[in-house]
């Protein structure tokens, strides 16, 4: 963990005897609990709590006397926000030869954010006593400033989160880019045909189907899902087993349809063999001559748009919220074991 300082002292043997002497009761040196003081300032206050579970889980705690004096004082005793504990080694790491000469020996922990430990040191140079009679204005003065420490507190807090937020979405925007970037440099075996501009996606697949390329139309043919419903497979099957998914996307939400729509029908496929069988029977029906493999499964898919640089695809040509929905797809179908390939359509001469 990062922190601004982490400070010790121990009292020295003069001061441990004063301490002992002044007592009302009968002490011994070990009742002592700060013969050795640590603070810990961290930069903002959500770490005094992070690292306050970490203390919590290496050293023994003494719950009587170790406080959260953030749950405990008043509101204009902002510089008394800290987290204080007493500890002791545990019992494994007291049985280590390196660290038995320490075994039960106490000591004090402080953990607050450095805005908290500021206004603690001024205080403590103003010789400012809550319990003592001061004038009115002067403890005003104090609570404003509490309030306003308290403030920067969490403003500083708050630019950090949203900072981290942005670095985060920097760096998954970065992730993305490039998982499309490598996707769109895959060449796929497929060509597809040119499509008018005035022709509809029917009149595209259709012609498509006729055009000697060994593809099957399957555009709008739906086969049972196990449990109820139907789905599309696909819009073309290709000549060698490969699901060729086609529209003349446009806006984000038609490209998330279509890669969405992939997705689905593969999941659906590869997952119901009910569903498998029902594909294979629909493909030798719709073909005198195709036929699939008893055993066949989905290996390849394609998705297909319009381009302007068929058979490529460029990554502005795909929105920027779309290209989200790509990288998830992609990974989706690769975690299943299918391989992705983006196919751009050109328009016709």
């Amino acid at each position: 963990m990062r922190v601004h300082s982490v400070t010790s002292r121990v009292k020295s043997k003069t001061s441990i005897m004063r301490k002992l002497e002044r007592s009302d009761r009968s002490r011994e040196f070990g009742d002592i609990t700060d013969v050795l003081g640590i603070r810990v300032v961290t930069y903002f206050p959500d770490e005094v709590d992070a690292i306050g579970n970490l203390i919590e889980r290496e050293f023994e705690v003494d719950i009587d006397n170790s406080i959260d004096k953030r749950t405990l004082l008043d509101p204009d005793r902002f510089g008394y926000l800290s987290l204080h504990y007493v500890l002791q080694l545990d019992a494994g790491r007291s049985a280590l030869p390196e660290y038995s000469g320490y075994k039960g020996l106490k000591f004090e922990l402080q953990i607050r954010s450095i805005l908290q430990h500021a206004w603690a040191e001024i205080e403590h140079d103003l010789s400012y006593k809550p319990s003592v009679s001061v004038p009115s204005e002067i403890k005003r003065r104090f609570s404003r400033l509490a309030g306003l420490l308290e403030l920067v507190d969490a403003e500083f807090l708050g630019i950090r989160n949203e900072i981290d937020r942005t670095s985060r979405s920097a760096l998954v925007v970065d992730e993305i880019e490039f998982d499309v970037a490598r996707l769109l440099s895959r060449s796929a075996s497929i060509e597809l045909p040119n499509w008018p501009q005035d022709w509809t996606e029917a009149n595209y697949l259709a012609a498509a189907g006729q055009s000697g390329r060994g593809l099957l139309v399957l555009d709008r043919v739906l086969i049972p899902i196990p449990g109820g419903g139907r789905f599309e497979p696909c819009d073309l099957l290709g000549p060698n087993g490969e699901l060729i998914h086609v529209r003349r996307a446009r806006t984000s939400a038609s490209f998330g349809h279509l890669f969405n729509q992939a997705l689905v029908s593969t999941e659906l496929l590869l997952r119901s063999a009910e569903a498998r069988n029902s594909f294979i029977e629909l493909v030798s029906d719709r073909s005198v001559d195709r036929r699939l493999p008893a055993d066949f499964s989905p290996r390849v898919v394609v998705l297909s748009f319009p381009s302007n640089e068929a058979p490529e695809v460029s990554m502005r040509e795909i929105p920027a919220a779309a290209r989200i929905t790509l990288a998830r797809v992609s990974q989706a179908l690769e975690d299943l074991g299918v391989t992705l390939y983006i196919v751009g359509i050109g328009a016709s001469q």
